[in-house]
């Protein structure tokens, strides 16, 4: 009884690496946002959460924006992948292993990066094991991310493998992963004390750009990787993603109407500043948005270059969308109820950026990531289609 019984291990494991142009700058980049991921480890190590430029009023920060970067890319692919399965779509069937595979490594490099942003990690899951508040969003994503690593898991061998009740896999990795970030943006739409991000906006959106994610990272492999075969999948998830950004920019102009209505103390501040700044309008909604669905609608049909570079500014995009989500919550100090009797409107906090450390370790997760994505290719066959 071998691992590769249970496992699709390739055949002959090797690491070389063709020394085409791409491949040369993709491991030079890589290679230095691991050493810059590990420049912050080992500040991180010298000087704690001291290191970081977060404070009681601002307490979190561009860690806690990059792992919800990772995870709606992890959700969003396995969600395709599990769903080609499930739903019987040929189409994507070439890539359903590849998908599931960096999936769960989207995850693992934003445990990477939040795993710094945790002051006692292990303590953390031990108490939520022994008592954790079930009235937590916290505490379900501590209850849904095992089981949806588990069944994404079941699902890769037993598809691989042809083995076990595969659509069965499937169908409860699709749950444990909708249920997983639906919960990650309920963190976020249950804090009734934050106006900004308060409400059913955040666990939609979440929803929308996880999906969008896992479209933008296939197409980057299949231009970075050259694979014709995945080009029909590409093609047809391009159509998806019309209906996702267009979604997505409808909901944008509701929260920006709905939030400045009435000019409401610190909601109509926080979605004023947070829609009106660069981050936003630049990066968020032009090249997240506006510069994918553009090329999506109006771009060629039978090629996918442009879209490739679209979606990497999409990812671009997503990025930026979690770094104003956790500003925009943050950015109007919470008072006591009595506001106009004893206390002024507090002034915004619009001092805070990421220090090199918080940026090391954001971005050089990104590295991470990458570096795992090579040993996933050159260790386990994700090509071999299941009959």
């Amino acid at each position: 009884m071998k691992i590769s019984d249970y496992i699709p291990l390739k055949e002959s494991i090797s690491f070389r690496l063709a020394p085409t142009p791409v491949n040369i700058v993709l491991a030079l980049i890589t290679a230095g946002l691991i050493f810059f991921y590990l420049y912050g480890v080992m500040h991180f190590f010298e000087h704690g959460h001291h290191a970081y430029n977060v404070t009681r009023t601002h307490p979190w920060g561009f860690l806690v924006a990059a792992y919800e970067f990772f995870v709606a890319i992890a959700m969003g692919s396995i969600v395709v992948a599990a769903s080609g399965i499930f739903f019987d779509i040929h189409v994507i069937s070439p890539l359903i292993k590849r998908l599931l595979m960096f999936g769960l490594l989207s995850l693992f490099a934003g445990f990477t990066a939040f795993l710094f942003e945790i002051g006692h990690p292990i303590t953390m899951v031990i108490y939520t094991a022994l008592s954790g508040n079930v009235t937590s969003a916290l505490f379900w994503l501590g209850v849904f991310y095992p089981s949806f690593m588990l069944f994404t898991i079941l699902t890769f061998i037993s598809y691989s493998k042809n083995v076990g009740p595969t659509k069965i896999f499937a169908l409860f990795a699709i749950i444990f992963a909708n249920s997983s970030v639906l919960t990650a943006g309920s963190i976020f739409g249950l804090l009734n004390a934050r106006d900004f991000s308060s409400g059913v906006f955040y666990p939609i959106e979440f929803m929308a750009t996880a999906i969008l994610g896992g479209i933008f990272l296939l197409t980057l492999i299949t231009v970075m990787f050259r694979r014709d075969d995945f080009l029909q999948a590409v093609l047809a998830l391009k159509k998806v993603s019309i209906a996702i950004l267009s979604l997505l920019l409808i909901m944008y102009i509701i929260k920006y109407l709905t939030g400045i209505y009435g000019d409401v103390p610190a909601k109509a501040q926080a979605v004023n500043y947070i829609f009106t700044s660069a981050n936003f309008l630049i990066f968020e909604l032009g090249l997240g948005i506006i510069f994918p669905l553009f090329v999506a609608v109006f771009g060629s049909t039978q090629k996918i270059g442009l879209f490739a570079l679209a979606s990497f500014f999409g990812l671009v995009g997503i990025m930026f969308s979690r770094i104003d989500l956790v500003n925009g919550v943050e950015v109007v100090p919470l008072q006591t109820m009595a506001t106009r009797v004893y206390q002024e409107m507090p002034t915004l906090i619009t001092d805070y950026i990421p220090s090199m450390t918080e940026l090391a370790i954001g971005l050089g997760a990104v590295g991470v990531f990458i570096f795992f994505m090579y040993l996933a290719e050159n260790i386990f066959d994700l090509d071999t289609q299941a009959q």
